[in-house]
């Protein structure tokens, strides 16, 4: 049972409480077109971008392959497991190679939307919605409480409302929480703020938002969604609600989230990686996805009657994993707003977005196994009818995400099998570490090699130039810059075999049934009794693989891997270390 609504201790003079608004669950196999949706307008530029973006990729991939293909026919003989290999190739260089290209387009395109000035429009009524679930109440209520107070003004033509959304389990936590709305309310008495408490969580976040939308969503126009851990400034906030407001087609304005720096080693170098890099691949991605763009869940300002009418979530048939609750729903419902005939559009101008990110590797991989689940079920959606062909796209690269992994992984292993037993041997005993590529000459073999390197750090090093180019660096931060640069990729190399296990673990664990739930985050250092239980399978690993190849039992290409594996433990405890001190580069935030 959801409790009605709280109202504030002072309620607003205007505050009417609305009549029930219909979100209907959306059929599935078949087309929607929501009537009151305006027609979107022409795209100019758009085509040649998804041309180079996902044209581009494929084209590269197909070459490599075939070039492969030729190598491996050298002998006459073309077996299966050698076929197979260049397929697998093919498809994880693809999403390799598209990376690249985002970058690039990101890099290319430096003319964002313009800004729309508020006093040309008309103002909305929008809720600000802040979903939780057991975090801390004062702090994350009273960072949602800071920014409604910051948007309180006549500069702009807006009215905001804050609707605290509590979906929290433990009794202690919901007291904790009406404790402390109750005493923002008294210091803020002249911001309307309301806060409820859902008795059974039922659909999880997605849940808690369609209960607020048919409760009362009908009184407002557009809904702000945070996460409990976003932080927003205002003129973020400004810029979605002014884009929304200026263009009736638009039914989802999506910021770019950075990451919050935290304290540990690890969120401090995802927080400079999501700056650093991560912001220009944003940017990519908004020029070639246009009014096809995605939902990240938060941080993003939503029509209401658009997604009240074209994406309420049904539950999947079958049982859990793969069916049941849609656990990532944002792209769904990203997908469901297009198909309705709505736009979705990511604004990397709105620049004042963020999110925090697990302290540790614990947390994250804790945090990937929900994902993980959610974004396999995505499988089952990428036929919908009615969809845009971009829509497919994006919830097929969110399945990819997970799945590039499982590919990696048979890759390394085809890779040396066909290196120790296969037709052609391309390890010698003289040099054991480098493939030797028949009937190319040494200048060949090294430029293929920085080609595929410059694809695999491309992104990155595209990221870092188009930042200097469009922010600069002050002298003095130069050298920490480079520092953070160099320790970010070195420690995201080291850790990738680890984290490609646990993503192995992730999807054979969804596909064969096993049910992860909506785990809550997990906070605090782990101690090395929780280190050593959690990392034990690639630790294991790591250590089988360094003996096979130190018995003559594996090639040696693959001991970089299994060193990396061996060293969990140490690498996991690195990256949970408190590392604010440290002489690391880190972002101003703006919010």
């Amino acid at each position: 049972m959801t409790l009605a609504l709280r109202l504030p201790e002072v309620a607003p003079a205007a505050f009417a409480v609305p009549e029930p608004l219909a979100m209907p669950d959306q059929v599935l196999d078949a087309p929607f077109a929501d009537p009151a949706a305006p027609g979107l307008a022409p795209e100019p530029g758009r085509f040649a971008a998804r041309l180079f973006v996902l044209g581009m990729p494929g084209v590269i991939s197909l070459a490599v392959g075939w070039i492969s293909l030729g190598w491996f026919r050298l002998d006459g003989v073309l077996s299966v497991a050698e076929v197979v290999l260049v397929a697998g190739s093919l498809l994880a260089y693809y999403w390799v190679v598209m990376s690249f290209a985002s970058a690039m387009l990101g890099l290319l395109w430096r003319a964002p939307m313009p800004p729309v000035r508020s006093a040309n429009l008309t103002g909305m009524d929008v809720a600000i919605l802040l979903p939780m679930y057991g975090e801390p109440a004062a702090a994350t209520i009273g960072q949602a409480v800071r920014l409604l107070s910051a948007l309180h003004g006549r500069d702009h033509p807006h009215r905001f409302t804050l609707h605290v959304l509590s979906d929290s389990r433990d009794p202690e936590a919901v007291r904790a929480e009406e404790k402390a709305f109750a005493s923002l309310r008294r210091t803020h008495p002249a911001q309307a703020m309301f806060y409820r408490h859902r008795d059974l969580n039922t659909d999880y976040k997605s849940g808690n938002i369609r209960d607020w939308v048919c409760e009362a969503g009908a009184g407002y126009e557009a809904m702000l969604i945070l996460d409990a851990d976003s932080l927003m400034g205002r003129d973020a906030v400004l810029t979605l609600a002014n884009a929304l407001a200026a263009d009736p087609a638009c039914g989802l304005a999506q910021s770019v989230p950075r990451v919050l720096p935290g304290t540990t080693l690890w969120q401090r170098l995802q927080s400079f990686a999501s700056q650093a890099y991560g912001v220009n691949l944003a940017r990519g991605f908004a020029m070639w996805s246009g009014a096809t763009g995605n939902f990240l869940g938060h941080n993003a300002v939503i029509r209401t009657r658009a997604f009240a009418a074209a994406a309420g979530l049904p539950h999947l048939p079958g049982p859990r994993p793969m069916g049941g609750v849609i656990l990532s729903h944002d792209f769904v419902e990203a997908a469901l707003l297009r198909r309705a005939g709505w736009g979705v559009r990511i604004l990397p101008e709105a620049v004042a977005s963020y999110e925090d990110t697990p302290e540790t590797v614990l947390g994250y991989v804790r945090r990937d196994l929900r994902w993980c689940q959610g974004n396999m079920q995505h499988l089952r959606l990428v036929t919908m009818p009615g969809l845009r062909p971009l829509s497919r796209f994006h919830l097929l690269q969110g399945a990819m995400a997970y799945l590039s992994s499982v590919w990696w992984l048979c890759l390394l292993v085809l890779w040396a099998a066909l290196g120790e037993s296969g037709t052609i041997s391309y390890f010698t005993e003289g040099n054991p570490l480098m493939p030797v590529w028949p009937d190319l000459p040494p200048v060949t073999q090294g430029a293929l090699a920085a080609f595929v390197v410059a694809m695999l750090l491309g992104p990155k090093l595209i990221g870092i130039a188009a930042h200097l180019r469009d922010n600069g660096l002050p002298r003095d931060s130069r050298a920490r810059f480079v520092l953070s640069v160099v320790v970010e990729i070195v420690l995201s190399v080291l850790m990738a075999p680890m984290l490609m296990v646990h993503q192995v673990r992730a999807v054979t664990r969804t596909l064969a049934g096993f049910d992860g739930g909506w785990a809550p985050h997990l906070t605090g250092r782990p101690g090395l009794v929780v280190l050593l239980r959690f990392h034990a399978v690639e630790t294991a690993m790591g250590l089988g693989l360094c003996g096979l190849v130190a018995i003559g039992a594996l090639t040696p290409w693959l001991l970089p891997v299994a060193v990396c594996l061996a060293l969990a433990v140490p690498l996991s405890a690195l990256a949970a270390c408190d590392a604010r001190r440290w002489p690391l580069y880190s972002f101003a935030v703006q919010a």
